[in-house]
């Protein structure tokens, strides 16, 4: 029992490594295309109706439908943000480490097969014992109809106190 244990955790540990050096390599990678890059996403902003801006975070997402929830939530969040944040053998989309919240965005091409379903559920049971809010949000959920209600989520989550005196209030 106890050697098995040892193996899990030496897997982990290697697929911690692997996945760590696939990111660096990833990232200087795409150091000569930032140029072409840059002017991509300051195109990408002003078709969602954003005010153009570049800062390093944007160079680190992984997909469109993390930068459209970048771009919703960066002038509330600024500097609180961290994409690809790294979480036991996982790594989040976009987490808030200071309040222990992931967000996850699931595009349909990676998280539609039911295997991946159960590779979500399995992400998210982990960070949950690793006391951490998981909210995932799904590219309907980011459509500009739909994109306030997801925002209002990772709002009332970071701000229960203005929710509460909004209800005394009333």
């Amino acid at each position: 029992m106890k050697n098995n244990r040892n193996n899990y955790k030496r897997q982990r540990i290697i697929r911690r490594k692997y996945i760590e050096f696939k990111k660096a390599f990833k990232r200087k990678a795409r150091v000569p295309l930032y140029p072409f890059l840059a002017i991509q996403f300051i195109l990408e902003q002003m078709k969602l109706g954003y005010k153009p801006s570049l800062d390093r975070i944007v160079f680190q997402t992984d997909s469109p439908l993390e930068r459209m929830l970048y771009y919703a939530i960066r002038c509330d969040y600024k500097g609180k943000i961290v994409p690809q944040y790294p979480l036991g053998p996982y790594w989040v989309d976009l987490a808030i480490p200071s309040r222990k919240l992931a967000l996850e965005c699931d595009g349909q091409a990676y998280h539609s097969s039911s295997k991946m379903k159960e590779h979500d559920r399995k992400r998210d049971a982990y960070m949950k014992r690793m006391g951490w809010k998981v909210m995932r949000f799904t590219y309907q959920d980011l459509l500009q109809d739909q994109l306030p209600i997801s925002i209002q989520k990772i709002y009332t989550y970071m701000n229960p106190k203005s929710i509460s005196k909004n209800k005394k209030a009333n």
